[in-house]
């Protein structure tokens, strides 16, 4: 999401709070009921923020302390905008890669705490075409990395034919290059990552399936990539492609046998407690990002109930 985006959902949030809101049809509490019986304890935050308190990530989220998550995958930002690192054998992937005013701030900074050698990043994966997910990719991109993306979103982030020239203010988009195709593998050395198309938040939101290594022992890791944060903007149509895509997603997942939990936006999973838990975690413990084949799609199921839920409050307003 831009800056732009975030302060029309502020805005948005205050103006609804401004209106008394109607009580909830008998099918919004289905849906609820529904959210909140899947969600029972693991994903009780998640009920909470699609259900009862949604919001947009925002530039005063809480910075995180640069962190490692596996043996080979790091996290860099704040608790409500996170980039990737993931180290492989050939060089760094960046999954996102942040918005350019953080790179020097936050980004650089971050890799360089942990250990990593930002000349290293070789390739930078963004999720969808939002600017605070590939603003830092043109750093990366002027140094020889590779940016991947959905064509789908290659598009949406493209100048317009006949579209006035950009405001010097915004930030420039990196130049067209790979373009992610469901079920194509993409990666560097021993790390492939596997798209999965997406859409709703943007034309080409997509989520990633890949493997992460922890004390040795190999899990399958998601991200969802373009997960809706409010639904106060949507058209009917997208609110359509995003329920399809919620669907879609966990299907695939279930084939690849995901294991672990990560969101680009985690605002939604108690990103902050996973961490600390990892600060304190003993040897021998579980790693508080792995969550089982099991209770992975009902993150997902969850998020959709909710949103049907969501959809169903805006069309009482």
């Amino acid at each position: 999401m831009t800056f732009r985006i975030v302060v029309s959902a502020t805005l948005a949030r205050v103006l609804y709070a401004q209106t008394p809101a109607k009580p909830d049809s008998p099918q919004v509490k289905e849906h609820l009921d529904k959210a909140r019986q899947l969600a029972g304890t693991q994903w009780a935050p998640a009920y909470q923020f699609f259900c009862v308190d949604p919001r947009a990530n925002g530039n005063d989220d809480p910075a995180i302390e640069p962190s490692k998550i596996f043996d080979n995958m790091y996290a860099i930002g704040n608790t409500g905008t996170v980039a990737y690192a993931i180290t492989t054998s050939e060089g760094i992937i960046l999954l996102d890669s942040l918005a350019a005013n953080q790179v020097d701030s936050v980004l650089l900074p971050g890799l360089r705490k942990l250990g990593l050698d930002p000349a290293q990043v070789k390739l930078v994966i963004v999720a969808h075409g939002h600017a605070d997910h590939f603003g830092g990719s043109p750093y990366f991109q002027e140094r020889g990395a590779h940016v991947a993306m959905s064509a789908e979103d290659w598009d949406f982030i493209a100048p317009k034919p006949g579209a006035a020239p950009k405001a010097t203010k915004g930030p420039a988009p990196p130049r067209r290059d790979i373009a992610l195709q469901e079920g194509h593998p993409v990666g560097l050395g021993d790390v492939a990552v596997i798209p999965v198309l997406t859409p709703g938040h943007t034309p080409g939101s997509m989520g990633f399936f890949f493997k992460v290594k922890d004390n040795g022992k190999t899990y399958m890791a998601a991200m969802f990539g373009g997960t809706m944060l409010t639904a106060t903007r949507p058209t009917p149509e997208q609110f359509d492609q995003y329920l399809t895509a919620i669907a879609h997603f966990p299907t695939e997942a279930v084939k690849a046998g995901v294991e672990a939990e990560l969101q680009n936006h985690p605002l939604m999973d108690d990103f902050a407690g996973r961490l600390a838990q990892l600060q304190t975690r003993k040897p021998g413990s579980p790693n508080s990002f792995v969550v089982g084949r099991e209770n992975y799609p009902r993150f997902l199921d969850v998020m959709a109930e909710c949103m049907r839920a969501q959809i169903g409050r805006r069309a009482q307003q």
